[in-house]
């Protein structure tokens, strides 16, 4: 396999975070900034490659990420990586400690595009009942000392699925748009179980 390029990248991430939308060729050219040919190259390619599925809905072809796919599933991971690296890397460290009670971390909302002008800090958290005093004695420990106060939406996973599948838009908004500070492998396998061609 060759190593993929920045616009399939940018791709593969947008399919994948944006997974509740049926997108083709035309449709992803716009998000990616690519003509729609261009755009059918790259997921021709992906497809190619096994990281995307296909199917044909009248003349268009849409596409998903191949989730089954160990590889696909490794180069989401890492891209979700890099993006939480780049464009999260104050709050990676701002949290850590709360990591080991979690299972997902996604900050989004306001924090991280206006952040000066940010009421609060948006965190989506996903743990097992069994770790809720120590997240949430967490976030009153740094709600003392952060100028902003986080506001955590708190999910179990089976919570999180339930909400993926009834399409709710703060959920949908929080993937779609955030960063995830955690459990990179684990939202793959949320997102692996509430995903298809519908």
């Amino acid at each position: 396999m060759t190593a993929l390029t920045s616009k399939e990248n940018e791709a593969l991430l947008k399919l994948f975070k944006d997974f509740n939308n049926d997108y083709n060729a035309n449709s992803i050219s716009k998000q990616i900034g690519t003509t729609p040919r261009g755009a059918l190259k790259i997921l021709k390619n992906l497809h190619k490659q096994g990281l995307l599925t296909a199917k044909q809905m009248g003349k268009a072809t849409f596409y998903k990420v191949n989730l089954k796919d160990y590889y696909a599933a490794r180069i989401i991971e890492t891209l979700l990586i890099n993006e939480a690296r780049e464009n999260a890397s104050r709050w990676l460290s701002e949290f850590e400690d709360l990591f080991k009670d979690l299972e997902i971390a996604i900050i989004f909302g306001s924090i991280i595009r206006q952040p000066k002008t940010a009421n609060d800090i948006d965190l989506l958290l996903i743990f097992r009942q069994k770790n809720i005093k120590n997240v949430k004695h967490f976030i009153s420990e740094k709600n003392k000392i952060l100028l902003k106060p986080i506001h955590p939406i708190m999910q179990s996973r089976q919570d999180i699925m339930n909400n993926l599948n009834k399409k709710d838009p703060v959920i949908l908004n929080a993937l779609r748009r955030g960063y995830v500070l955690h459990g990179y492998d684990k939202l793959i396998g949320v997102i692996k179980c509430v995903t298809s061609f519908q």
